[in-house]
């Protein structure tokens, strides 16, 4: 019966520490969540600003590379089906040099 007793109080201290202790627990967990969540969006922002820009061969507006459509040769780039459609516009290549 002494056990029960004792075991009861110190049951009930424990409960009395958690309920005081859990807002701080909360707080620690949301810090660190926002702190995951902020090296996640640098590691994505990091990941899209490499994205190469091309220019279209139609329109000459620039897109990011992986949103460009490409010929199968691979030569040509487009920015929309709209574009890959028309003909080219003829210019004369430069010479590098």
């Amino acid at each position: 019966m002494k056990y029960l007793i004792i075991a009861t109080v110190v049951g009930f201290v424990l409960a009395l520490i958690y309920v005081r202790v859990r807002p701080y627990l909360r707080l620690i967990r949301k810090v660190t969540e926002s702190i995951n969540s902020a090296t996640d969006v640098s590691a994505t922002r990091s990941a899209t600003s490499s994205n190469k820009l091309v220019r279209c061969e139609r329109c000459e507006t620039w897109v990011p590379e992986d949103r460009a459509l490409k010929l199968k040769s691979g030569l040509a780039t487009f920015c929309s089906p709209e574009c890959m459609e028309k003909e080219p516009i003829s210019r004369g290549r430069k010479i590098a040099g």
